[in-house]
């Protein structure tokens, strides 16, 4: 199941790349499957994960990586309130209908930095999970050129 949730997590943030912030409807569509679906997956995939005996060792550093993601859709989400209700008391309790090309005084933007702590966190826990499943597949690879080694110096019988 996690990997579902992880491949349209991937599809999300590729498509909100597609229809960037000047088509607001797609950009916010997508761009929830990526910022939403990315936390779920990264749960359910350290928790399935961390039930194999070759992957106790990175379990936590998973599940931390994870958690953060979550706290930094969060924190996008109450930075972006905040920019909104900032935004509206600086045009006397309304919203502007189009995007301003420049924020009024008193209107900190902070949700950007949310928004790369996001794209940290979901690259940390990739980067994390990628580097251990290449370190567990060269130990299997190992395991098993030693394994066929020993099978080939083995004494054979004659018949």
């Amino acid at each position: 199941m996690g990997l579902y949730f992880l491949i349209v997590a991937g599809i999300g943030e590729a498509m909100a790349s597609a229809f960037d912030i000047t088509h607001p409807v797609g950009h916010g569509i997508v761009g929830l499957l990526g910022v939403i679906g990315f936390p779920i997956a990264a749960l359910l995939l350290s928790r399935a994960l961390g039930r194999n005996e070759a992957w106790k060792t990175v379990r936590k550093a998973l599940f931390w990586i994870a958690d953060l993601s979550w706290i930094s859709v969060i924190l996008l989400i109450a930075t972006l309130a905040i920019m909104t209700i900032q935004m509206a008391r600086a045009n006397g309790g309304h919203l502007p209908q189009h995007a301003p090309k420049s924020l009024p005084l008193g209107v900190l933007a902070l949700d950007g930095w949310a928004d790369r702590l996001i794209v940290l966190s979901n690259c940390a826990w990739v980067l994390v999970a990628a580097w251990h499943a290449i370190a567990v597949r060269r130990k299997h690879s190992e395991k098993v050129r030693s394994a066929e080694y020993s099978t080939a110096l083995a004494p054979t019988e004659d018949r």
